[in-house]
């Protein structure tokens, strides 16, 4: 395994010629040959930890299942991530795009429901699944990427507008929690800001960035696979909109005394019961 080496792709590439619509701006099986897109596939190991993380935080505070959904969904995410992008094969890509639909409808599903006590809202688990199930269907007829990036950038302003008006509603009761989302709120947006910059970046400048890595020295080459940015930056806007929404949910409950936002790192939040001195 190298860090640098010929650009040329291998006349017979270990997982066969691309299918899938996308190739990024990765050069092709120039790092291990088993992989198509090195940067592109290791940088999801970044949505595996934080998944797992959060998954275990949930398990820790007892809270509700529609949370570890969601960490499960992130999973799933990351994971048809890696093998689209080690593989460049269409069935991987639709393992990767698709569930990030399906994921971010779990989402919408605890910001639309965070003020519900308890139960489960079926006609709004059913509208959310309908949406998905329809842009399936439409995507694997069309197949056009820019028709998934339109209907998963619906799902995500919807999240973030709903996620404002609560926050508004907590400002009026809760002064420390509603800090405390704020400060969630912010790490999501401006995690999945400055990924999706790096992201057109990498479309736009992809020429230019080869050019770039062909004369730097091996070990600098890596730093400008923006792509591999986008998948660090998603799963830590991704882990931040599904701990706020967790948070939320104990404020609408009166619970939220209970519990504390503490950082790993100083960046990652996550939600701990609180000790019996706080």
């Amino acid at each position: 395994m190298e860090f640098g080496g010929p650009l040329a792709v291998p006349d017979r590439p270990y997982w066969g010629q691309a299918t899938s619509t996308i190739d990024w701006c990765e050069e092709n099986y120039v790092v291990c040959k088993y992989i198509a897109e090195f940067w592109n596939t290791s940088t999801n190991l970044a949505f595996f930890a934080l998944a797992i993380f959060g998954m275990m935080k949930v398990r820790a505070t007892r809270q509700e299942n529609r949370f570890l959904f969601c960490y499960i969904a992130m999973l799933v995410v990351g994971l048809g991530s890696w093998l689209f992008h080690m593989t460049l094969q269409y069935q991987w890509q639709l393992a990767d795009e698709l569930p990030m639909v399906y994921g971010t409808c779990i989402c919408i599903y605890c910001a639309l429901q965070a003020d519900v006590k308890v139960g489960t809202d079926i006609y709004v688990a059913l509208a959310l699944f309908g949406y998905s199930a329809v842009v399936t269907l439409v995507y694997v007829q069309i197949r056009k990427p820019v028709f998934h990036q339109i209907a998963y950038g619906l799902e995500v302003a919807i999240v973030l507008v709903r996620s404002m008006l609560h926050q508004i509603e907590v400002r009026k009761t809760n002064a420390r929690a509603y800090s405390e989302l704020v400060h969630m709120f912010w790490l999501g947006v401006g995690a999945f800001g400055v990924s999706f910059v790096l992201w057109n970046i990498d479309n736009i400048f992809c020429t230019n960035l080869r050019a770039l890595r062909a004369v730097l020295p091996a070990p600098l080459g890596p730093l400008f696979q923006l792509h591999a940015y986008w998948h660090i930056g998603t799963a830590l806007g991704c882990y931040a909109s599904i701990v706020y929404q967790q948070y939320l949910r104990l404020v609408k409950l009166g619970t939220v005394d209970r519990f504390r936002i503490r950082r790993l790192a100083m960046v990652v939040p996550y939600i701990d019961r609180c000790e019996k001195t706080e």
